[in-house]
């Protein structure tokens, strides 16, 4: 198992350094077609080539009023990747509106009195996705740069309005309190081998940076001394193993392995003496743990003592006492963004984890939401979530029955949509009252999110709005395109099985809609 996922770091390093040079490589533009025969054809011709020959191609490009310019297999099923945040995002919006925030808050289960707490506090979570300035609140869909200390800076602020109270000494329990969505921790038909990594990081009501730590390793001093490892953000809640070692020369091949229930980080191989820092981005288990620890610890760097233990309550632990915050006391609060930048977090980052807490935050309009299964335990937020995703795409025109919609990510492999569906979608958004909140939170090529180097020095630059999805032999991209004419188009093509570079797939994506957007003919 520790070879594996050594392999598994190492390769994620590579790949993402890959993906970083060879996406700056701008997309060749085909030569201009002049009928709407020869655009097809030159479609046809560029998915028809040899190198895809067991692969599979699925595509539709329809006009916005529904005529098709190009379809391929497109009522055929596909994995969609990411393409899946779309179906999330769209049901989200249209069901809490652009404005919508969520509140997490900090409770005593008793009033303090001078400057003591008798009974309990509580850290409670409704399922914000961005506890956290990661991304900057200006442009969602970057990452921000941020200096150790800024990691936690909702908690921190949290802090700074429990110590505002006058409060010193909290006799009683600290508890992250993640009861408002109930199920499993992760996805269903997630791999186990992503789990250990930020984009396979748990799901929790109380998410903070986004259930992930930053870990760095340096070269030691001296040639045999182990590497030098921090964490970002500071925190105690981990266990660093370092079996790691400094050497001479050679390349750096540092592998990183967390046991799925636990948090206890080994690393182990090798480091050249003068390699640069070597960083990876872990998840941590237990997110509510975690958060309430975080917590604790900025309130000790205030001087408050938490004497109790940190626990965690969860939606079982909860079917026993259920949460009631009317019996008890709120001392400080934070407030989510609002919907419209969620999305854009979304939808341009791709986020995985903050697309399912929202799917699970669809499942707060479930009439069966807080009530039991048939076993006695909490029922599954990510089912009802589901459920009420169903219902609206249902609403939206798409027909359900081909589809297999697990996740609100894209991460499982048990995801499958079609061209067809996903058309019917964004067609039926394209004239929803929200549509400029959803457009606005798809990438653009050539500029942001994961569309940034994509389509550059292109028609399409600038002009192709939309999502890409990306697993290992999965590639997808469907969004909003405008022809030289400026007609608008709605394109969404799939590309499954295909086992030589990934990059292959896009290119061809690209190149289409590069021809969409220089064509100047009629439909």
């Amino acid at each position: 198992m520790r070879n594996i996922k050594s392999l598994v770091a190492l390769l994620l390093v590579i790949q993402l350094s890959t993906f970083q040079v060879m996406a700056q490589q701008p997309a060749v533009a085909a030569a201009r077609p002049q009928t709407l025969t020869e655009l097809q054809s030159k479609i046809a011709e560029l998915l028809d080539q040899p190198k895809f020959a067991a692969a599979r191609w699925g595509v539709r490009i329809i006009t916005q009023e529904g005529k098709v310019v190009f379809e391929r297999d497109a009522d055929k099923a596909f994995m969609p990747a990411s393409n899946m945040k779309l179906y999330t995002s769209s049901a989200a919006l249209d069901a809490f509106g652009p404005d919508y925030k969520i509140a997490t808050s900090v409770y005593l289960t008793r009033q303090s009195r001078g400057g003591t707490v008798y009974g309990d506090m509580i850290l409670y979570g409704r399922g914000d996705p961005n506890l956290s300035p990661r991304f900057d609140s200006r442009d969602p869909g970057r990452y921000n740069d941020l200096k150790p200390a800024d990691r936690i800076s909702p908690i921190e602020r949290l802090a700074d309005q429990i110590k505002s109270r006058g409060i010193k000494i909290v006799n009683g329990n600290l508890i992250g309190d993640d009861s408002y969505f109930g199920g499993d921790l992760l996805g269903p038909g997630w791999a186990w081998g992503d789990a250990q990594f930020y984009y396979g990081a748990e799901i929790s009501a109380l998410t903070v940076n986004d259930n992930s730590v930053t870990f760095k390793v340096n070269p030691g001093r001296k040639v045999g001394d182990k590497p030098e490892i921090t964490v970002q953000p500071q925190t105690r809640y981990l266990k660093i193993v370092n079996n790691a070692k400094t050497t001479a020369t050679g390349a750096t091949k540092i592998g990183v392995d967390r046991p799925l229930d636990s948090n206890s980080v080994e690393f182990f191989g090798t480091i050249p003496h003068d390699a640069g820092v070597f960083e990876v981005e872990i998840a941590i288990h237990d997110p509510a743990l975690f958060a309430a620890t975080l917590l604790k610890e900025a309130l000790e760097r205030r001087g408050i003592m938490v004497r109790g233990r940190i626990m965690r309550m969860d939606a079982t632990t909860r079917m026993a006492a259920p949460f009631d915050d009317k019996k008890l006391f709120e001392i400080a609060s934070l407030e989510s963004q609002p919907m419209s930048e969620m999305l854009k977090v979304v939808n341009k980052q791709s986020q995985n984890l903050h697309t399912e807490l929202l799917l699970r935050q669809l499942s707060t309009l479930h009439p069966d939401y807080g009530k039991p299964d048939e076993y006695g335990r909490p029922k599954s937020s990510t089912s009802l979530g589901a459920d009420i995703r169903r219902q609206f795409l249902q609403k939206a025109g798409v027909e359900i029955a081909p589809l297999s919609l697990r996740d609100g990510s894209g991460l499982s492999r048990q995801d499958l949509v079609t061209p067809l569906s996903t058309t019917r979608l964004l067609q039926f958004m394209s004239s929803h009252q929200n549509f400029i909140v959803f457009n606005d939170s798809l990438g653009i090529a050539g500029i942001d999110g994961t569309l940034e180097r994509r389509m550059r020095n292109t028609p399409a630059a600038n002009n192709f709005r939309g999502k890409t999805g990306t697993l290992s032999f999965v590639n997808a991209l469907s969004g909003y395109i405008s022809t030289k004419r400026r007609q608008p188009l709605i394109v969404s093509m799939m590309g499954n099985n295909y086992t030589g570079p990934g990059r292959d797939v896009t290119s061809v994506m690209d190149q289409i809609c590069a021809m969409l957007a220089d064509y100047d003919g009629e439909f």
